[in-house]
């Protein structure tokens, strides 16, 4: 997911912007991208009352309360859902109120009523999509019937976070109506950019519950539901409270002792049905059971244990089991999960995007055409670290699959794509694009299940050392559309996942850049046909002009880069040496992108050592890296300039020390003793 910060200075976002032009002209914003009208409700249907759009203060004025963004800061207690079909929305939203470090980056503090909060009718979210954060602007009128709010609500009458939260999210699809039906798993991914891995409870793993609690401890978001298989079965009451067609939230999950059994632990969970009403669970363990009476006065208080018409319920793992269908766990912070120790288990995520078109929508394996989808090449080299001595040394990869842009376009009649994915092992580790005659006598190693049409489809595997192709496709050929493809490892992948047609395409651009650049070469290096380091420091400017922001290339790193590639010491560089810079800057370029993951144009201290090892450059320990980040970095960032030069000193260094192991036959100190000395000196 990676750390999520405000964007510099230098770049206001639009909130900021319109805000301050709105207070200036002393008007409220009125946002013409989604605005007030039948449009922005529905596509399909006319509403079925006469909605009138108002302005909290406006809803608030005739009950004498003034508005607030949040009462008492936010709770999963503020999410009420309203007429809208979009219960799976309001659950995702409850699991995410759980955590007010997740929910402010989605719902900035910075935004309010008051004047001191410099109110001027705007509010912005920010919401993953696709590989990034995107922020969207909304204005804050709402729609009302007699003078309530109609969609989603806070049990307190003057708290409008969660209204407007659900506009944001509805404008981000196009209308209210897009966010009729769907998945829990879908909404909780663009809350966190993290994965959500989708279990039926029928067919669930031995240790589920366990998965579960360490899944509450992470923070991560979780989701349940009781499937519906004919139409009277939505949202229908069943004898037990629980509703069936219907998602839930789970907010918590225990393990308690029961006074009476020996001190045995009960496994609970807690689930809440977004209604907020007395529509709850009615069996074991539910409000006022007699269970609850053989829990100590103290374990019910450490739990929260409340007896309320709220919609949310306490019930054993047995009961959750035999009576919910669905489970959906959005794994957040792949990149700093906390274990109970406090220490962080750093998981990797490697991404690409891709798309089926023309020749690449080859369907399924049942077509011939097969081939002719996009082929994914990576390599995992690096065991997992094992949690038990019994473990055998294999690689975790979580691969998922998600297409874009579908739920935008409903209003086009457009659907959700049937999508999946094979998975091949390699013994050619040189194939570079798998043929139909590979195909026809390779079975894969492994597959995303069932094709279907849900957003994102995933795989949890255990790979032995080595290479392999994954195969993204549709189920039928000849069907368009853009997907992304990210892989999630313990260790970092030594060749992240690449399409060898995007390669040509990447290929085909570096050379037209290079044909670009070749002028400005020319004009800059004058009649004695070679660069030195400030006209170098200019083509890197104009050449990284995005990645640099409007800044310029560091003139240290361009003498740098020149020592390393001037073969004949003349301390400049001829056209032919150029041509190897421009190779080396975009293989630097590539791996600086993969790891600036927040698209501001620096990547974090914490990514440095993965971004090395992309590289090429060995692993190197915490204690290094540490005093790399101090040399190079600034306050923990390191910008494109700081990445390079720190990768030349890194390389140097590497290879001084391969050299003196070479010609000595030994070394007396390891390579991080040796960085360290020569990184001090």
């Amino acid at each position: 997911m990676g750390d999520f910060e405000p964007l510099p200075p230098s770049e206001p976002r639009k909130f900021e912007r319109l805000r301050s032009q709105c207070l200036i002209k002393g008007k409220l914003f009125e946002d013409p991208d989604f605005p007030a009208t039948d449009k922005s409700l529905f596509f399909s249907q006319k509403p079925p009352a006469n909605f009138v759009w108002k302005r909290p203060h406006e809803i608030c004025k005739p009950l004498n309360k003034t508005p607030s963004l949040f009462v008492d800061g936010g709770s999963r207690f503020d999410v009420s859902q309203g007429m809208l079909g979009d219960c799976w929305l309001v659950a995702s939203i409850s699991s995410l109120a759980l955590y007010p470090r997740l929910l402010h980056r989605v719902v900035p503090e910075d935004q309010g009523f008051s004047d001191s909060e410099k109110y001027a009718g705007l509010f912005h979210f920010y919401f993953w999509r696709f590989g990034r954060f995107q922020e969207v602007v909304i204005d804050d009128r709402l729609p009302t019937y007699n003078g309530k709010l109609v969609f989603m609500h806070s049990e307190e009458v003057n708290e409008f976070w969660s209204a407007l939260f659900e506009k944001a999210y509805a404008k981000l699809h196009g209308s209210y109506e897009a966010l009729k039906g769907g998945k829990a798993a879908e909404a909780m991914v663009d809350f966190t950019g993290g994965v959500t891995e989708a279990y039926k409870l029928s067919e669930a793993p031995k240790d589920l519950f366990k998965i579960m609690m360490k899944a509450c401890k992470r923070s991560s978001m979780m989701s349940c539901s009781i499937a519906a298989t004919t139409k009277a079965q939505m949202e229908a009451k069943m004898d037990n409270g629980l509703i069936q067609g219907h998602a839930y939230s789970l907010t918590d999950v225990r393990k308690i002792k029961v006074k009476g059994l020996g001190n045995a632990e009960v496994e609970l969970v807690r689930v809440r049905n977004p209604w907020g009403n007395e529509r709850e669970w009615s069996g074991a363990w539910s409000d006022s059971s007699s269970e609850w009476k053989m829990i100590p006065e103290s374990d019910r208080k450490e739990i929260g244990l409340e007896f309320e018409d709220d919609g949310e319920s306490w019930m054993s793992f047995d009961d959750f089991s035999k009576h919910f269908t669905d489970l959906e766990i959005c794994n957040l912070s792949l990149e700093s999960l906390e274990d109970d120790g406090g220490q962080k288990l750093s998981y990797r995520e490697s991404a690409a995007s891709g798309a089926w078109k023309g020749k690449s929508c080859g369907g399924c394996r049942n077509n011939d055409s097969f081939c002719d989808n996009p082929q994914f090449f990576f390599e995992v080299d690096d065991p997992d670290d094992p949690d038990d001595p019994n473990d055998d040394d294999k690689c975790s990869v979580l691969v998922a699959l998600m297409q874009k842009n579908r739920r935008e376009k409903k209003h086009l009649g457009v659907e959700d794509l049937c999508i999946g994915f094979s998975l091949y092992k390699l013994d050619d580790t040189d194939a570079k694009k798998l043929d139909k005659d590979y195909f026809d006598y390779h079975r894969s190693l492994a597959t995303s299940g069932v094709f279907t049409n849900a957003r994102e489809v995933h795989a949890r595997l255990e790979l032995e050392e080595g290479r392999y192709c994954v195969v993204p496709c549709t189920f039928n050929a000849k069907e368009e559309g853009e997907f992304l493809l990210r892989m999630y490892t313990e260790k970092p992948t030594k060749e992240m996942p690449t399409d060898p047609d995007q390669e040509e395409e990447k290929a085909a651009a570096a050379q037209a850049q290079r044909e670009n650049t070749k002028g400005m070469f020319k004009r800059l290096a004058g009649a004695d046909g070679v660069v030195d380091g400030l006209e170098l420091q200019d083509i890197l400017t104009h050449a990284l002009r995005k990645e640099l922001g409007g800044g310029t290339f560091s003139l240290e790193t361009c003498r740098s880069i020149i020592a390393i590639t001037d073969a004949n010491k003349s301390g400049a560089l001829d056209y032919e040496e150029f041509q190897d810079v421009l190779d080396l800057l975009m293989k630097w370029r590539t791996s600086f992108q993969k790891f600036d993951r927040t698209q501001k144009g620096y990547i974090m201290k914490r990514d440095l050592g993965d971004a090395l090892y992309t590289m090429g450059l060995p692993k190197l320990s915490t204690i290094t890296l540490g005093t790399l980040v101090r040399r190079f970095s600034k306050d923990g960032k390191l910008f494109i300039d700081d990445y390079v030069l720190c990768s030349i000193r890194v390389k140097g260094m590497y290879q001084r020390f391969e050299a003196h192991k070479t010609a000595s036959g030994k070394a007396s100190f390891g390579l991080d003793e040796f960085l360290q000395l020569t990184l001090d000196s």
